[in-house]
């Protein structure tokens, strides 16, 4: 009996490990400058309600981001990623609210047939589908029932619940707490610029050995002060963070054999 406790509680722990391998097998250091750095720590729900309010009509109005500057798609992109992540869950999870799986594959084969030039996005019904499958983090934000009280608190009270099963979801935490960190990035431009914050130098490393090293164009243009400091800064940041890494990797690879050899012991 206790031997098989230990099993199954051998396996849960290597299925945690299994999810955390995902986001460790891999390093990305990315030196930008920035006009403000915000100091807010991370707390889920309130990272859902930032990025979910992207997807309000007047958002780039209130936060007085021009029409014409690239910021307006790298904001949407947050948001369209995080509803991915969702998506993702919602097709596995028959807890959660699967009729939005139809509703996200309709939408995207519509969105092929405004690419093709058949539609245009203003067809009724690519509205309707556009709709956010993701639920939403307040009763205002469902603008559409809010002339039915009783429906919209219904409807609020569902919403809640969902978000609060969805944070409760590791993976999906996860997926938020990074959109999360790069929408910070974002906020900490000049949002009134047609410009966006550039990302001189990136270096990623893989598991299987391959690093590469990627240098914005622009860089080579400053002057010559400001672009020692950039590469100093960017490669300091890069030993240190290969040293966190591959102490990570050895801890987590030692880890698991321990168990694993530990495992077997109580199979004798």
């Amino acid at each position: 009996m206790i031997q098989s406790k230990s099993r199954d509680l051998l396996n849960k722990f290597v299925s945690s490990v299994q999810i955390l391998v995902d986001d460790i097998t891999a390093l990305e250091v990315n030196t930008m400058v920035v006009s403000n750095i915000t100091g807010n720590k991370f707390n889920a729900w309130e990272a859902y309600q930032e990025i979910y309010s992207i997807n309000d009509k007047d958002y780039f109005d209130v936060k007085k981001i021009p029409n014409d500057s690239p910021l307006r798609e790298r904001y949407i992109e947050l948001f369209s990623q995080l509803e991915r992540e969702y998506f993702y869950i919602i097709i596995e999870d028959e807890q959660l609210n699967n009729r939005k799986v139809e509703q996200y594959h309709q939408r995207l084969q519509l969105l092929k047939e405004i690419k093709k030039g058949n539609i245009v996005e203003s067809d009724p019904q690519y509205i309707e589908l556009a709709r956010p499958i993701l639920p939403a983090p307040t009763p205002v934000l469902d603008r559409e029932n809010l002339n039915n009280q009783n429906q919209s608190q219904q409807d609020w009270e569902q919403n809640r619940q969902e978000i609060q099963y969805l944070l409760s979801n590791d993976k999906f935490v996860r997926s938020l707490r990074k959109i999360a960190e790069l929408k910070a990035a974002l906020d900490g431009g000049d949002v009134t610029s047609t410009r966006t914050d550039t990302i001189y130098a990136q270096t990623v490393m893989q598991l299987d050995g391959d690093i590469i090293t990627r240098y914005h164009k622009d860089l080579f243009s400053l002057p010559e002060e400001a672009k020692k400091l950039i590469l100093q800064v960017h490669n300091e940041g890069v030993v240190a963070g290969e040293k966190q890494w591959h102490g990570v990797l050895d801890f987590m690879i030692n880890l698991v054999r321990d168990l694993a050899n530990l495992s077997k012991n109580g199979q004798r």
